[in-house]
């Protein structure tokens, strides 16, 4: 009897911690994902989608900004019109929570704005409105994923330089390969501090990503010194292509086809990490951004490197 009163008494005794850490722990902060490349066309906003998608599925609370300013696209995908997007929230005419459009499967998502030249060329007056707006969103969601535009201009690299966790897009062509390297080596040339993962997409199969993968892993770690994850591969499916013909992500569209699959694979792989690891949040990611354009009049490029003398094949 006095064996099973201890145990119950242990019992309680966990229970009661268990509840205490619930009621007065701070909350997880929201980790901070960018989704990035080197070229345009290799398939990222339809890739961040997706993975958004993904994680939302796994009961995450998931928030996708699509930020690139001035030729944003993930509404073209889902063929929306947002009465309001992130002019509006750069102009001051809303906050960021009042143009938040609600997305398939509780997906919420942050609309940009395509056409419109002053985001393309935002002031840092503007800039700043806008990350004091992102700012208010940290306790509502686990997870910020952000579609960046391609290429290594400044708001792209402030925004990749800032995230803790940095997915770069490319595909197996050679042009595609060297924008890689070249926004690797930018990079790495202003320090970044975040975890770096490729993903090869429009792969014809899961040999040649994985070729690809290991020629860029080996030359990066040959000439730049640097180490460089690779997350996944996503093979060439017409899946996509027909998904957004209907206005869809191809995860919701065909959730069994090979690149959903596979997305989901990378969805699981990115969720080993929860966003209780995220230590920064999206106040630490903010803060990245105004110290890398405080630095910003370093030249970003440098000098040539193997992708920019000769191809990869």
């Amino acid at each position: 009897m006095n064996d099973q009163a201890e145990k119950l008494r242990l019992l309680a005794k966990s229970l009661q911690e268990k509840i205490r850490k619930q009621i007065f722990s701070p909350p997880a902060p929201c980790r901070v994902i960018t989704v990035t490349s080197g070229k345009g066309g290799v398939g990222k906003t339809n890739l961040a989608l997706a993975l958004s998608l993904a994680l939302t599925n796994q009961k995450y609370r998931v928030i996708l900004l699509d930020a690139d300013m001035g030729l944003a696209n993930v509404d073209v995908i889902l063929g929306v019109v947002p009465e309001h997007n992130l002019s509006h929230v750069v102009s001051g005419e809303k906050t960021i929570r009042e143009i938040i459009h609600e997305g398939p499967g509780g997906l919420k998502i942050i609309p940009g704005s395509s056409g419109v030249e002053e985001l393309a060329n935002l002031d840092s007056r503007g800039l700043s409105r806008l990350l004091e707006e992102v700012a208010t969103l940290e306790q509502n969601f686990d997870y910020l994923i952000i579609d960046t535009g391609a290429g290594i201009s400044s708001q792209v690299m402030a925004f990749t330089l800032a995230a803790e966790d940095i997915l770069l897009v490319t595909t197996p062509e050679p042009t595609s390969i060297a924008d890689a390297y070249g926004l690797i080596k930018v990079f790495k040339k202003r320090h970044g501090k975040g975890r770096l993962r490729l993903i090869v997409n429009m792969v014809r199969s899961e040999q040649e990503g994985r070729e690809v993968a290991q020629k860029l892993v080996k030359v990066v770690a040959q000439f730049l010194k640097f180490e460089i994850d690779v997350v996944g591969y996503i093979p060439s499916d017409r899946a996509v292509e027909e998904a957004v013909r209907r206005n869809q992500s191809f995860i919701t569209a065909f959730p069994r086809a090979p690149a959903s699959l596979n997305i989901i694979k990378i969805a699981s792989a990115l969720g080993g990490f929860p966003p209780q690891e995220a230590a920064h949040g999206i106040q630490g990611f903010i803060r990245q951004i105004v110290s890398f354009l405080q630095g910003e009049g370093e030249n970003p490029g440098g000098e040539e490197g193997p992708w920019q003398q000769k191809s990869l094949k």
